[in-house]
C-alpha cells in the first residue's frame, strides 16, 4: 500500500480538491466581489485549502485574483399549459485573472461557466424548493474547483 501511495505522488496523482499552487500566491487578495458574498467565500475557503493565506489589503497581498465577473442568472427553459414554470435553466459564471500587486497579468482572464437543468413540478413544491439552492451550492463548488484548476497553471508554479 505504501509502494502505491509513493508511486502515486511521484506521477504528481493529487485527489480532487487538492491543488499546488504558484508560490507568488502565498498571500492573496479576492477582488471585485463582496466579501460575503457565497461564491467569494467559496474561493476563500478553497485558497485556504491549498495553504494560500486570504488577505483583504491589495497593498499586503503578493498576488490579486481579480474577478471581472460573478453571476448567477436563472432561465426560464419551458412552461406548462398553464403558464407555469416547468423546466428552469440555472446558470454560474466566474471571469477572473491573476495579477501581481503592480497589476501585471500573471494569468490573463479566464472565463469559466456551468449550467444545470431542474424540472419544478408545481404538483410537490415542498419536494423541488430546496432543489435550486442545493444545486446553486453545487455549482459554485464545481466552479471554484475549476478556478483552481487554471490557477494551479498559472506560470511560476514550481514542481
Amino acid at each position: 500500500m505504501l509502494g502505491l501511495c509513493l508511486l502515486l505522488g511521484a506521477c504528481g496523482f493529487h485527489l480532487r480538491g487538492q491543488v499546488s499552487l504558484p508560490p507568488v500566491m502565498a498571500r492573496t487578495a479576492i477582488v471585485g466581489l463582496d466579501p460575503f458574498n457565497p461564491l467569494a467565500r467559496e474561493m476563500e475557503r478553497a485558497l485556504r485549502g491549498a495553504g494560500v493565506e486570504v488577505v483583504e489589503d491589495e497593498a499586503a497581498a503578493t498576488a490579486v485574483l481579480r474577478v471581472t465577473r460573478a453571476d448567477a442568472p436563472r432561465r426560464l427553459l419551458s412552461v406548462q399549459a398553464s403558464g407555469k414554470a416547468q423546466e428552469i435553466e440555472l446558470l454560474q459564471f466566474l471571469y477572473f485573472r491573476l495579477e501581481d500587486p503592480s497589476g501585471k497579468v500573471l494569468l490573463p482572464e479566464q472565463q469559466l461557466e456551468q449550467r444545470r437543468d431542474y424540472y419544478f413540478d408545481p404538483k410537490d413544491p415542498l419536494g423541488t424548493t430546496g432543489q435550486e439552492p442545493a444545486i446553486r451550492r453545487d455549482m459554485r463548488r464545481d466552479i471554484v474547483q475549476l478556478m483552481m484548476l487554471r490557477l494551479q497553471a498559472a506560470p511560476g508554479r514550481q514542481e
